[in-house]
């Protein structure tokens, strides 16, 4: 009994106060706490309520386990129904494959593809602009969407139904679709002229001039028909916001890279001529005949260089090739007492223009080509010439070139009778240019100044003109003589010409 009394005492401890309702034999129930003497009438009243909340809890779990039942049947029926829709679409055809490779794709339009993802439904994917779930996605770039938040990520609207479209791809690799003419503006290739995007023809093509050298340079087609101007110097073209400053000679201008050192006197090209031969004798170890120092060096404008070019027997000068070599030009004794239209001019920042030097000669002077004295009695060089507004560096090799074509005239053993054929001749010449541009000038600036290219780019250029001529006088000249020089040197080279008007067979 006393062992019972504790299990009553522990049973209520658990489940709280046990109240029953027990009728009295006088007539109603009262409520009344049990007494110790009714010790099994209240045990019995106890296991009948442990029942009572045993049939409570299962009740509660099973409702539990039938609301989860029925939202497992929810997301049936949802996968039910994306595989339904899926596997409609399957059979009509209607897949969208994307082409990353290309940035030029067409909108899915009405086409849908929906495909498991790892969202959090398992089965249906989420809008990849408003992350919300899209039972008919459109289907492009890897990504999904909903037909309203397939939108351009640069202007933000809507891109059309079998609307061609570009993309740009973030740094995290995930692709974002763009109306095309948004991703021209953004990342088109623009008009050195113009500086408008230039667009692309309904292929979907690019067509566009470019400069052989600097990356940045292209221009539009229609502009090819248009009197554009270019750089005398390094070709750049001309923008029409900011013109380049203007030669005053035949429609030339010079940019402002190739202004840093432009060359518009003789007085100024005296001293690289003077570079120029102190690299003969010195850093190529020729023989220097004295008459070389005595040559006059006259810069001059276009239409005089253009006159002796025409008159030359050497036709020196002449040709379709390159953009350097055009500019010089070496006179022989024939060519002595003509009268010289000579610039003297400066360039004056802050009008942006050239001005004359001297206020009186407005600008010019005029020089007569001298009487020439050699020890070579069959040849006489009167001058050399140098078209004017050109930068240093290009200059200063023209200069080298023309120094060999002095070198070899003036060499005693020249025979004017028997002339040098003009590929091996301008070859040569090319080649001693390219060295100086090489080793005879020093270091440079590689610092770009108001977005040009630098002074040691502008050398490079001018080396990259000699290398990658095309044509048989020029450059393949350069190259025969290239191959002849590393093989026997510049002496035995030059030597070997003057004596037999050829390369030597290597």
């Amino acid at each position: 009994m006393s062992k019972q009394n504790n299990w009553n005492d522990q049973d209520e401890a658990f489940f709280g106060e046990t109240v029953a309702k027990i009728p009295s034999r006088g007539g109603t129930g009262s409520r009344s706490r049990p007494s110790q003497a009714a010790s099994k009438p209240s045990t019995s009243k106890t296991f009948s309520s442990d029942e009572e909340l045993a049939k409570k809890l299962q009740e509660q779990y099973l409702n539990e386990q039938n609301e989860s039942n029925g939202r497992r049947d929810q997301e049936d029926e949802d996968a039910a129904l994306a595989r339904k829709i899926q596997n409609e679409e399957i059979q009509r055809g209607n897949r969208v494959t994307p082409t990353p490779q290309n940035p030029m794709t067409s909108f899915p339009g009405n086409r849908r593809n929906i495909q498991p993802t790892s969202s959090s439904t398992g089965i249906v994917p989420r809008c990849s602009n408003c992350n919300q779930r899209v039972f008919m996605p459109v289907t492009a770039l890897g990504n999904y969407y909903h037909r309203d938040c397939f939108k351009c990520v640069a202007c933000h609207d809507n891109i059309r139904e079998n609307e061609r479209f570009a993309y740009m791809t973030t740094d995290d690799g995930i692709k974002h679709p763009m109306h095309k003419s948004c991703y021209a503006e953004l990342y088109g290739i623009k008009c050195k002229i113009c500086a408008s995007t230039i667009e692309s023809d309904h292929t979907g093509r690019v067509s566009y001039l470019k400069h052989p050298f600097f990356d940045d340079e292209y221009m539009c087609p229609k502009h090819s028909q248009d009197s554009y101007r270019k750089c005398t110097g390094c070709f750049r073209f001309e923008p029409i916001a900011r013109s380049f400053a203007d030669l005053n000679d035949d429609n030339r201008c010079v940019c402002d890279a190739c202004l840093r050192t432009v060359i518009v006197d003789s007085d100024d090209a005296k001293p690289l001529w003077n570079k120029v031969l102190s690299f003969l004798e010195h850093g190529l170890k020729l023989p220097l005949f004295k008459e070389m120092r005595e040559i006059p060096i006259l810069i001059v404008g276009h239409d005089a260089l253009n006159a002796q070019m025409a008159s030359s027997s050497t036709g020196h000068g002449l040709g379709d090739s390159t953009q350097i070599m055009t500019r010089g030009l070496c006179l022989s004794e024939h060519q002595r007492g003509l009268n010289f239209l000579l610039p003297h001019m400066r360039f004056d920042r802050k009008r942006s223009s050239f001005l004359p030097s001297n206020t009186e000669s407005n600008g010019y002077t005029y020089f007569t080509i001298p009487d020439a004295n050699s020890s070579n009695p069959n040849s006489n060089v009167t001058a050399i010439l140098c078209l004017s507004g050109l930068p240093s560096d290009l200059t200063a090799s023209i200069l080298a070139h023309e120094a060999t074509h002095a070198w070899l005239k003036l060499h005693p053993h020249f025979d004017i009778a028997k002339p040098i054929p003009p590929q091996v001749e301008e070859g040569c010449c090319q080649l001693v240019a390219m060295l100086f541009l090489t080793d005879g000038l020093g270091c440079t600036s590689a610092t770009q100044v108001d977005g040009g290219p630098s002074d040691l780019k502008l050398r490079q250029y001018f080396k990259f003109s000699i290398e990658t001529a095309r044509d048989d006088v020029y450059g393949e000249g350069y190259r025969r003589a290239a191959r002849a020089y590393a093989e026997i040197g510049i002496e035995a080279l030059l030597s070997h010409v003057v004596h037999y008007q050829d390369f030597p067979s290597i």
